[in-house]
């Protein structure tokens, strides 16, 4: 509380402006935008999410909206759809932000970003508004990481995403996928004068347990993956899901698209108790 100015449970009312904006990991001035929208200002809407994050439109078709759970209006009756919201301003968005948008005169400086995850993609996109010469280095054929490998496209449609990237790279940020870095000395060697890495968390959890490593036992974030890349995964007719958050339940779905006749998801605690949202579930 005393050294980060920040109260978790949203109660200290002289740290926390309001529950919302307090409850969100990105720090987002939702009061606002909502009031833009409600004014019928939904590109000025955009232009506030997008002081804290470059991807509104992403967010509002998969954002978690912790932001809902401490919405006050939730005491009276229930929360405001403030992750739909968010969807519906980025939806009606005509590009005045971009228009409006602020970009400071360059440094000469030169940054090396290692993964065009939501990470990467973002610290390029601010790095790029300050002036810096920006370039992104993907191993993957495909932009966008855990958001385009790790969430289902009827989660996150691909011209969504696209379209989001594409308006990162019109502020001069470079892009190479296809190409792996091994260590960010050779980035350094190759004059950079900054490396960040983000390199994202493409791994699963292992259970611990015996026969996790035999044929026929995927794990769920290398499966969406296989999936996402447009590859052919072989399931059987019936497919066992462990697991009751989000992955999980992306993963079943991905099962029953893929062909599998019957698919049961297997949790060790209560229905209630499953960490994926309500609305997945």
């Amino acid at each position: 509380h005393i050294n980060k100015h920040y109260c978790r449970a949203g109660v200290c009312t002289a740290l926390v402006k309001s529950p919302c904006q307090n409850a969100c990991p990105a720090e987002i001035d939702i009061p606002r935008y909502l009031r833009l929208i409600g004014e019928g200002k939904p590109a000025e809407a955009v232009a506030v999410i997008r002081e804290k994050v470059p991807f509104p439109a992403v967010l509002g078709y998969v954002c978690v909206h912790y932001c809902e759970a401490k919405c006050r209006r939730g005491q009276l009756e229930e929360a405001i759809a403030i992750k739909e919201l968010k969807r519906f301003a980025a939806d009606r968005d005509d590009g005045l932000w971009q228009q409006n948008a602020k970009v400071l005169a360059e440094t000469g400086k030169r940054v090396a970003i290692v993964g065009s995850g939501p990470a990467g993609l973002t610290v390029a996109y601010y790095l790029a508004k300050q002036g810096h010469r920006v370039t992104v280095f993907e191993a993957l054929p495909v932009t966008g990481g855990m958001m385009r490998v790790g969430i289902p496209r009827y989660r996150l449609p691909a011209e969504v995403l696209d379209s989001e990237i594409k308006a990162i790279e019109s502020f001069g940020v470079e892009i190479r996928v296809n190409t792996a870095v091994e260590s960010p000395d050779e980035l350094f060697g190759q004059g950079y004068d900054a490396v960040f890495m983000g390199t994202g968390a493409h791994h699963g959890t292992n259970m611990g347990i015996e026969g996790e490593t035999n044929d026929g036992v995927l794990d769920g974030v290398d499966f969406l993956r296989e999936i996402n890349l447009g590859r052919k995964v072989k399931l059987g007719d019936k497919v066992l899901v462990i697991g009751g958050g989000n992955v999980a339940i992306d993963a079943a779905r991905n099962a029953v698209r893929e062909g599998a006749k019957e698919v049961t998801i297997l949790y060790r605690r209560t229905r209630a108790e499953m960490p994926a949202g309500a609305e997945e579930i």
